[in-house]
């Protein structure tokens, strides 16, 4: 903002020449750039706190979501950044972050640095820091495209990646003053004259601004602790209910193995019985014919007997006779 202290005379009809007068302007703008530079150390120490409390507030949030392209701003003192990242990723992935810077107004960029890093355990660990632009100019809503390659360590820890973009700027502010120098004319239907005048422009200055600011990126997908331990007992019980499914199994192999011995054996035992019960009908049948036999001996014998006490009583008498 200029401050003007001092005008020519209030009378515009006044005779009296302001030759050499000059009216100064404050210069608003150094003052500005030069408690924003002061400033700088206080808002990086700012930024850095910040950085610390976003890691630790998505340390504490561990939500699944999609994976997909999303999208950040960020606004700068002259400069508006997008980043587009995955949403989520996993430890060991490669990912890409594009940035794209727009200016606000006319600037000369001395650079534009984007810094990753995620944190463990409170520690914020430095995975890539890369310039995106540096000593150029640029027009307003002139832009800036560039993409960034990210691989996630294997053991990184269940939290979200934050950025730190940074912008340096030279800006330049006028120092100059406004000389008049009367020069009159006389109107034909006025009977005064009017003064012109014209300004001068010494030279310029320059001053440096920085600015910075976080935000979150992709998040991790990492296993927790928790996690790890359940994951070790899964795999014990897995591993106990795959034993007891082998045992389980001989177990029953073992009792097909049995019921098909027992079956032979009942098979086994069932052909001994019919045999058994064979021998048993020969046996009876065999006593049948013996009790035959032996009542046809008997009979024989009787007969024969008999037959022969008969001729021996024929043959008796006839001796006695």
């Amino acid at each position: 903002m200029l401050c003007l202290h001092e005008m020519f005379g209030k009378d515009p009809k006044s005779s009296v020449i302001h030759f050499g007068k000059c009216v100064e302007f404050s210069l608003m703008p150094i003052w500005k750039g030069t408690i924003s530079s002061l400033r700088c150390k206080m808002k990086t120490q700012t930024k850095l706190v910040a950085l610390c409390l976003a890691v630790v507030v998505s340390l504490s949030l561990g939500q699944s979501v999609l994976a997909s392209q999303v999208s950040s701003s960020v606004t700068l003192s002259y400069l508006k950044v997008q980043l587009t990242y995955p949403q989520e990723v996993l430890p060991g992935d490669s990912l890409t972050v594009n940035v794209q810077a727009t200016a606000k107004e006319y600037l000369r960029l001395v650079s534009l640095s984007v810094q990753i890093y995620y944190g463990d355990s409170g520690d914020l660990h430095l995975l890539t820091s890369a310039t995106i632009a540096k000593d150029m100019y640029m027009s307003t809503r002139d832009r800036i495209n560039k993409d960034i390659q990210i691989t996630v360590p294997l053991d990184a820890p269940r939290t979200s990646l934050i950025a730190l973009v940074s912008e340096n700027v030279r800006s330049r502010y006028y120092d100059y003053s406004y000389y008049y120098y009367p020069y009159y004319y006389y109107p034909y239907f006025y009977n005064y004259s009017y003064p012109y005048y014209y300004a001068v422009y010494p030279s310029y200055t320059y001053a440096s601004t920085t600015d910075d600011t976080v935000t979150a990126l992709s998040y991790i997908k990492a296993t927790t602790p928790e996690y790890v331990a359940l994951q070790t007992e899964y795999q014990t019980l897995q591993q106990k209910l795959t034993q007891a499914q082998s045992d389980n199994q001989k177990l029953q192999q073992d009792l097909q193995a049995k019921q098909v011995t027992i079956n032979q054996m009942n098979s086994a035992v069932s052909d001994l019985n019919q045999l058994l019960a064979a021998a048993q009908s020969n046996i009876q049948l065999l006593q049948m014919i013996a009790v035959v036999l032996t009542g046809i001996i008997v009979f024989l014998t009787a007969f024969l007997w008999r037959e022969k006490t008969k001729h021996s009583t024929e043959a008796t008498d006839k001796e006695k006779s």
